[in-house]
């Protein structure tokens, strides 16, 4: 993984520095806040153009609408151009920085590797603690390299200096409990060939338990069971020792441990364990001591396990970008549905605007320029918020102006659009246009009605979709109270 990061970072580089101008003068004056990516576009284009990707993009089934509705007043082409720039812009972002992350964990790991071990172990101080190290080892037969061994094994690397704990109180304790619980996985007292049970405390009482076994080479203070290198059972004992404030009451048990069977890898295992400790029993006061490097017809070389995060995070990183690239797509459909639902809320005042001035006397066309021009007015002069209904009229406005029929940019209006309610008004114009309608006013009046219901069903929809959107963090937050609630509660009960 250290080879494809590298490769990937590097490429970026060298194409980022080559394309740095590369079709540069279509990126003039872009909004540096609404396109944070920009000093990527140039290799995004680049790289779309040279793919063929571009043009696939750009054809995609109702991109070009979808834009269009967004950016009425823009160039509809370099709007195009720009969100799927945009969209590969993130792609091209999140692959990288994964690809980073991923080198940097890498590095770190070769540099562990190459600078901490060998196969000397430094034993922790006198106080420290044991300490537990994974390593792989490869085992090489001198005679016939194409004999080998590999596999992880887990080393106790024990202090310095070992040192016995005693319990302090122990109560009063049930025999037979203590000995079907100490049993653990195995039958019976004679049939032990599993790790024991050793508790040290009886549930739902103050007595605290002691184990001592008679042979700590068979049975370990912790209850493991080391029966790998004994060839027939053996017999031991096991004493318990429970003590209730001044009271002491010890119980013996006779066990009999039986040999576990071996062969194959589990056998060359079981060679290199009794080896490593063996060698960390005969250097148990020594600071360093050396892990064995041949066994018999094998060779041994260590080293740590790599890790596999780097190319988890590489996978990672092409798993987000993908959902970032689609992740786009959703955030225009998201705009297209906000702008939707932004008109159909507009429309009631529009209508309502349209009857009060053509009422006054105006004219069709004048009554829609001064519907136009008073929304352009407050966006230049006053800050007013963008939209969409009234930039759709804007632009209607300017085909006017251009020499297109009232009819013409009417029905164009209702097609660009694209909602019922803007199709059925712009009809009601254009028929009055080339028929004449007396009644268009009234018409318009009963639309109005009409249409202040529908807002109000508008309204009611989005508080409802609003509402929804709340439930997540709600249950969140519940989950959370009952959280708080509940550890405290099961902590006191001793669960």
């Amino acid at each position: 993984m250290l080879y494809v990061n590298t490769i990937i970072i590097i490429t970026f580089l060298i194409i980022f520095i080559k394309t740095n101008k590369y079709d540069k003068d279509q990126f003039a004056g872009i909004d540096k806040k609404k396109h944070s990516l920009y000093f990527l576009y140039p290799l995004a284009s680049f790289l779309l153009k040279k793919t063929g990707l571009e043009e696939r993009l750009i054809s995609k089934g109702g991109l070009s609408e979808k834009i269009r509705a967004i950016h009425i007043r823009d160039n509809r082409e370099n709007q195009i151009k720009l969100f799927c720039y945009q969209k590969t812009s993130f792609f091209i972002l999140s692959i990288l920085l994964f690809s980073g992350f991923s080198l940097v964990i890498q590095i770190q790991d070769n540099i562990i590797k190459a600078n901490t071990f060998s196969s000397q172990l430094t034993r922790p101080e006198d106080g420290q603690g044991n300490e537990t190290i994974r390593l792989s080892f490869r085992m090489v037969n001198k005679s016939n390299k194409e004999d080998y061994y590999e596999d992880e094994i887990i080393i106790d690397n024990k202090e310095r200096i070992y040192t016995d704990s005693e319990w302090n109180q122990i109560l009063e304790e049930i025999i037979p409990y203590l000995e079907e619980e100490m049993l653990g996985e195995n039958l019976d007292l004679d049939q032990v060939d599993k790790d024991l049970n050793f508790i040290n405390h009886i549930p739902q009482s103050s007595i605290l338990v002691e184990w001592i076994p008679k042979d700590y080479s068979l049975i370990s203070r912790d209850g493991k069971v080391n029966n790998r290198d004994i060839d027939e059972k053996k017999e031991t004992l096991l004493t318990a020792i429970l003590v209730y404030q001044d009271k002491k009451v010890e119980h013996t048990m006779k066990l009999t441990v039986l040999p576990m069977e071996f062969e194959g890898a589990k056998l060359i295992y079981k060679q290199l364990v009794d080896t490593i400790d063996k060698r960390s029993e005969g250097k148990k006061k020594s600071k360093n001591w050396n892990l064995p490097e041949q066994m018999g017809d094998y060779s041994i070389t260590w080293k740590m396990p790599r890790s596999n995060l780097s190319a988890a995070l590489l996978l990672v990183g092409i798993f987000v970008s993908a959902i970032l690239w689609f992740f786009k797509d959703r955030e225009l459909e998201d705009k297209i549905k906000l702008r939707n639902n932004q008109m159909l809320i507009d429309y009631p005042e529009i209508i309502n605007k349209f009857i009060l001035l053509v009422n006054a006397g105006m004219t069709i066309k004048q009554a829609w320029t001064k519907i136009a021009m008073d929304y352009k007015d407050s966006i230049d002069n006053r800050g007013g918020e963008v939209r969409y209904a009234y930039e759709e009229m804007l632009l209607t406005v300017n085909e006017l102006k251009l020499g297109v029929s009232e009819a013409n940019a009417y029905e164009d209006f209702g097609k660009r659009v694209g909602l019922l309610p803007f199709m059925k008004f712009s009809s009601m114009l254009v028929q009055n246009l080339k028929k004449g309608n007396k009644d268009m006013v009234g018409m318009l009046k009963q639309e109005a009605i009409e249409s202040f219901g529908e807002r109000k069903e508008i309204a009611k929809r989005l508080g409802e979709e609003a509402s929804t959107k709340l439930l997540g963090p709600m249950i969140i937050m519940l989950v959370i109270v009952v959280v708080i609630i509940m550890v405290p509660a099961l902590i006191s009960f001793g669960i």
